[in-house]
C-alpha cells in the first residue's frame, strides 16, 4: 500500500498528539497527588496546551514580552499570528 506524504504526516502527528496527551495527563496526576503547593514549568510551542495552564509567559529572543493568565497570552499570540498573516498577504 502506498501512502501520500500528507497521510504519513497525519499519522505521525496523531502519534505525537497521543504521546503529548499522555505526558500532560502524567504531569497533572503528579501534581494532583502532591499535598500543598506545586509549581510545574511547562515549555511548549503548542498553543492548545495553554488550556492546561494557570498562567503563561510569552517570550521572543530569550526575553519575556508578556505574562499573564493563559487566556490573555493565547489571545495575544493569536493576534500576533493574524498580524503576521496580514503582512504576508499585503
Amino acid at each position: 500500500m502506498t501512502y501520500t506524504p500528507f497521510l504519513i504526516s497525519a499519522y505521525c502527528f496523531l502519534g505525537v498528539f497521543v504521546l503529548q496527551m499522555g505526558v500532560i495527563k502524567a504531569v497533572k496526576d503528579l501534581i494532583n497527588a502532591k499535598k500543598g503547593d506545586v509549581t510545574a514549568l511547562w515549555v511548549t510551542h503548542r498553543l492548545e496546551e495553554l488550556k492546561y495552564a494557570d498562567g503563561a509567559v510569552y517570550m521572543e529572543n530569550g526575553r519575556v514580552v508578556r505574562h499573564g493568565d493563559a487566556a490573555t497570552i493565547s489571545d495575544f499570540i493569536k493576534a500576533k499570528q493574524s498580524s503576521y498573516i496580514d503582512q504576508i498577504g499585503s
